[in-house]
């Protein structure tokens, strides 16, 4: 199922890049299916010896839902998140035998994410990056013959984001996220009476999330105005002073009219006769 979840990713991804408000601040909501990793027990008892894969846990799908708030410095985004992450127990195999669950694994996080945008502000785009914190995660097993056994566990966990964004509107993008995140465990559990070990108990907390996503943009640098328009062309120059000659021809004023033909001669005179 981890590789649909990538496969899905990806192929969301190659459609274009993703959407950001270069220079505003964001709040953000994530809602989406969960899968989480089978979940490995490695138990050492009181007595020094190891029992690895002692318990594993299967599990069903769940849901990861998540609230963050950050700031776009333009191909760089800076955000903190708090998720919460449930998922129900399907079956467990304790120490070889397999056992109807009941029980269910929960993990309450805070993180510190920076995700690289790329792609236009105006359309798609895709951003990748990853995020550290604090998480406090709790696997609960639950049999028909054993009950309230858990780890639980609170320190350092780390995730890796991606996704694509588009702008529905001027202040709030849709997007689709994929998240792997991880949290190591480590506590104290008692097996009884399914199998009687007692010692600390190993696990981590592996889970694949494909979440729907709402941003909503808190505003940012206004565009800078248009340039003015360009002032419009000088008038065109008058027309030069003309003048009419008296053969009817017009030129311009400063020029001299040409001479007018001389006058043809006269006829000649008959003789007379007598």
């Amino acid at each position: 199922m981890r590789k649909y979840l990538l496969a899905a990713v990806a192929a969301a991804a190659i459609t274009s890049p993703a959407m950001a408000r270069d220079g505003a601040g964001y709040v953000g909501v994530d809602l989406g299916a969960l899968l989480v990793e089978d979940v490995s027990i490695d138990v050492t008892n009181s007595a020094g010896i190891a029992f690895d894969d002692y318990a594993i846990g299967d599990h069903k799908y769940g849901y990861d839902v998540g609230v963050n708030a950050g700031y776009d410095f333009g191909a760089l985004r800076a955000e903190a998140e708090v998720a919460y992450k449930r998922a129900k127990h399907d079956e467990y195999i304790i120490n070889g035998a397999i056992v109807d669950a009941g029980g269910r694994t929960t993990s309450l996080s805070v993180m510190g994410n920076l995700l690289l945008d790329f792609g236009a502000d105006d359309g798609w785009q895709g951003f990748v990056g990853g995020g550290a914190g604090y998480a406090r995660t709790r696997v609960n097993l639950s049999t028909a013959t054993l009950s309230n056994r858990r780890i639980s566990d609170s320190g350092f966990a780390w995730q890796v984001l991606a996704g694509v964004r588009y702008p529905v509107s001027d202040n709030i993008d849709f997007g689709l996220k994929y998240r792997f995140f991880n949290h190591d465990l480590d506590d104290t559990l008692t097996f009884a009476p399914v199998a009687a070990v007692t010692g600390d108990a190993k696990s981590r907390l592996r889970s694949h999330s494909l979440m729907a996503s709402l941003a909503f943009n808190l505003g940012g640098v206004a565009p800078p105005p248009p340039p003015p328009p360009p002032p419009p062309p000088p008038p065109p120059p008058p027309p030069p002073p003309t003048q009419t000659c008296p053969d009817g021809s017009v030129i311009l004023a400063t020029d001299a009219c040409p001479v007018p033909p001389p006058p043809p001669p006269p006829p000649p005179v008959e003789p007379v006769r007598g």
